[in-house]
């Protein structure tokens, strides 16, 4: 691409195996950033999420116009793949209505001019001004930081469920057609985007409470907190802005939030070159 982005993913677990998967790549027309939560309650959940990934990092490589970009039909190849997989992988004794393979996913797509995002299941898209670090002290939490993923989950049973995520079940497409959104790029603060999977933050896991004289409160993420706290040292604590720095930052990021998360935790972000500019000015 023309303009410089930066990018780069992290990942980290409590478990004895990280389910999730992650993803970049970066060409002439764009750059990539992916990440996959393999689902715990099927049986090769990690082998789903690593499958998914290595098929949307091979079908983008073999792009060759990115006008040509079908999120759908992206998703539609994951699911076959994963179908294949698990023929070749399932044993006698497993029967097709386990739970075998599955996963959700997402999609960053940085283009010349915006930033497309095809995802399935849930998670975060955290769509960020380049100036969200100009707030004063008591907005601890800055207001132009928006998580634009809308879960693909229902409750049952008092807990969330899925209803898209892409699998082994059957030749069923439906379930893996992705919500995609395009975010034009913002010429003057520039764009901050982070994804994340459930062990980061995702809207359907977020819990509210009643208080006595203040009504219903919605808890607030200590994780998204933490996480603008590193990004805002991102900007301030490195000469040079890189791809080398920025997966530093993410790991200690998750260093630090290791013992407290209760599931694999793995998070990518792309930071626009406008929004490098802006804080290049800003810290000068």
């Amino acid at each position: 691409m023309d303009n410089i982005s930066v990018f780069a993913t992290a990942t980290i677990t409590n478990k004895r195996e990280n389910q999730d998967s992650k993803g970049i790549i970066s060409k002439e027309m764009f750059n990539a950033v992916l990440v996959a939560d393999g689902l715990g309650s099927y049986k090769y959940a990690q082998k789903a999420s690593n499958s998914v990934i290595e098929s949307f990092l091979k079908e983008l490589k073999n792009l060759e116009d990115i006008s040509s970009l079908d999120f759908e039909s992206v998703f539609k190849i994951a699911k076959e793949e994963l179908v294949k997989l698990s023929k070749i992988m399932t044993t006698k004794d497993e029967s097709e209505t386990d739970n075998l393979f599955g996963t959700t996913a997402i999609a960053l797509v940085e283009t010349k001019k915006s930033i497309k995002i095809g995802y399935v299941g849930n998670g975060a898209i955290w769509h960020i001004r380049g100036n969200f670090n100009e707030f004063p002290a008591v907005y601890s939490f800055p207001w132009n930081a928006v998580n634009f993923l809308n879960p693909h989950s229902i409750s049952e049973n008092g807990k969330e469920a899925l209803y898209r995520l892409i699998s082994d079940y059957k030749d069923d497409y439906r379930e893996s057609v992705p919500s995609v959104i395009e975010i034009k790029k913002d010429l003057q603060q520039g764009d901050i985007l982070m994804i994340c999977t459930d062990g980061i933050f995702s809207e359907d896991q977020r819990k509210m409470f009643n208080h006595k004289e203040k009504g219903a409160l919605v808890q607030y993420e200590k994780t998204m907190k933490k996480f603008f706290d590193y990004l805002k040292q991102f900007f301030e604590q490195n000469c040079e802005y890189t791809n080398e720095n920025l997966e530093t930052a993410l790991n200690s990021y998750l260093s630090e939030m290791k013992p407290s998360l209760d599931d694999d935790a793995t998070l990518g972000v792309l930071i626009t070159q406008c929004a490098l500019d802006y804080q290049n000015k800003k810290n000068k």
